[in-house]
């Protein structure tokens, strides 16, 4: 019986791709036959790149265990392997349409480029020092998204902007508790809740 899961997807014009949960890769065209290739662990992220013919022709995949592949379609030929001896690759982004250096973000916060342009074939540029959420990049910039907090970073890993939305939430969550403590406290003083219920109440800020 085949219990494979699938864990990643990729909808692409031409079919789409399936990442199994036991590292097995799957390429489903809309017309023709499937194809398949098993990679050593299971794939974390996709990234689909064009060719020259403005269709998809291959995919970057980062896994588990710190690795990126780099397999061609619909062939599914392995073209290039990456092993970063790092934690388990969140983000991948093509640096650009006319490259094929990527950009790499783990979840210890590595933040790697990688293709056959770049100097021994893979550089760490810097470290983030959270999880990377998403990555994406320009000319003279990466923005980086590590849950509800935005980075901005020139190339040389000199940080340029900091947007952190958890002090927003931690505001509101200031507000919610001291709410709550104004209602118990009214609520005991008409008698309505013991005292020993005041003992769960937040402190007012």
């Amino acid at each position: 019986m085949n219990n494979r899961v699938v864990i990643r997807s990729l909808v692409l014009p031409e079919g789409y791709i399936a990442a199994m949960d036991d590292g097995m890769i799957s390429w489903r065209p809309n017309e023709g036959s499937r194809r398949n290739v098993r990679l050593q662990y299971p794939v974390t992220t996709l990234l689909a790149v064009g060719g020259p013919s403005g269709k998809c022709e291959s995919v970057w995949c980062g896994d588990t265990q710190g690795n990126i592949v780099h397999i061609s379609i619909p062939m599914l030929e392995i073209l290039d392997k990456y092993c970063l001896n790092s934690s388990s690759i969140r983000a991948i982004c093509a640096v650009s349409t006319t490259s094929d250096k990527v950009l790499v973000g783990t979840s210890s916060g590595d933040i790697w480029t990688l293709g056959n342009e770049v100097p021994g074939n893979q550089i760490l540029l810097f470290s983030l020092e959270r999880a990377v959420t998403s990555i994406r990049c320009n000319d003279s910039n990466i923005t980086i998204q590590s849950g509800w907090s935005r980075y901005i970073f020139d190339w040389t890993g000199k940080e340029i902007e900091h947007h952190d939305q958890n002090k927003i939430f931690n505001k509101k969550q200031t507000k919610r508790d001291n709410r709550r403590a104004r209602l118990l406290k009214v609520q005991h003083e008409k008698g309505r809740i013991p005292e020993a219920r005041l003992l769960d109440m937040p402190l007012i800020a």
